[in-house]
């Protein structure tokens, strides 16, 4: 009598175990969710600060684009210097006077 309520107090921890197994596979599986969640935040993260670095060297590169425009405007400037020593001003001047009788 005794054995069979042993072998019965065995049978009905067996259930109980396998439940409790069943909890612990599921509270893996959910660590594990949480984990591929984390890692999406990472990539998504990671895709940020490419996009933003992408943006960065854009910007650079006008940066770059405008210095050299300022450069090329510099040596328009003192080629229109060279050419034409005279500002509009003294232009004026000189048409003025020579109309003065």
């Amino acid at each position: 009598m005794e054995a069979e309520e042993g072998v019965m107090e065995v049978e009905g921890g067996v259930p109980k175990s396998k439940a409790g197994n069943m909890e612990g596979e599921e509270g893996v599986t959910e660590v594990e969710g949480g984990v591929m969640e984390a890692e999406a935040g990472n990539m998504e993260a990671e895709e940020r600060v490419t996009e933003a670095e992408e943006e960065v060297t854009k910007a650079e590169a006008g940066n770059m684009e405008a210095k050299e425009g300022v450069m090329e405007a510099k040596e328009v400037a003192q080629e229109m210097e060279y050419y034409y020593p005279y500002s509009t001003f003294d232009f004026v001047i000189v048409l003025v006077l020579s109309k003065v009788p």
